[in-house]
């Protein structure tokens, strides 16, 4: 009795997780993330969200809950495991808010990372990383400035996404990927990049609860 109590006030409630159509099948879709009952105290203490519920069962009700009420309103809703600490981090370099909207938005890019639904990942980066490492970093040569960096790059996402493709940004720092292109004998150019963007993506997603 206490666990459909509880699902019926998510029953209730407008859904909190991103809802997308999906491009091929044109069926609403939305990911529910789910950090394991191990790190919840940890995510608890970090999210205000979370604040409020008892325990991880709980909130793990409450989760199932919007799965089924989305269900119910013709969503195709999944349930993703992902690990709080690479959301944390995740949160951390694109300065989302440690909520559960962020969870969910951070267990989509999960699942699409590991589907490999994303066509090409892009390097974001900051106008202070930018004009330091401008003269050491053959990415940014002959582009002059900030500004005329960002333009080519939107014509590069640009390009990818007229022929179907899905791109995803990910915030990147230059000095340590410098450190990386040295350590492993790599240039800098504007593919290595984006690769090394790529590669720390993989890792904060890869998280496999089995």
């Amino acid at each position: 009795m206490v666990r459909e109590q509880r699902n019926m006030r998510i029953f209730d409630a407008e859904p909190r997780s991103p809802v997308f159509v999906h491009r091929a099948s044109r069926i609403e879709t939305a990911v529910i993330g789910l950090v394991p009952e191990s790190e919840f105290e940890r995510a608890r203490a970090a999210m205000p969200d979370l604040a409020g519920y008892f325990d991880y069962d709980e909130w793990l009700d409450c989760r199932e809950g919007l799965q089924i009420g989305l269900a119910m309103a013709g969503v195709d809703a999944t349930i993703v495991p992902i690990s709080f600490a690479p959301f944390q981090e995740w949160s951390r370099l694109t300065g989302a808010r440690l909520d559960e909207r962020a969870l969910d938005a951070f267990a989509a890019l999960a699942l699409a990372m590991r589907n490999a639904s994303i066509s090409r990942v892009l390097a974001f980066v900051s106008e202070l990383d930018f004009a330091t490492h401008c003269r050491l970093v053959a990415a940014f040569a002959g582009r002059g400035d900030y500004r005329t960096w960002l333009r080519h790059r939107q014509a590069v996402r640009g390009k990818i996404e007229a022929l179907g493709g899905r791109v995803e940004e990910f915030p990147v720092g230059v000095a340590g990927f410098v450190d990386w292109c040295a350590c492993r004998g790599q240039n800098t150019s504007e593919a290595t990049l984006d690769r090394y963007a790529q590669l720390m993506l993989e890792h904060l997603t890869s998280y496999d609860p089995r």
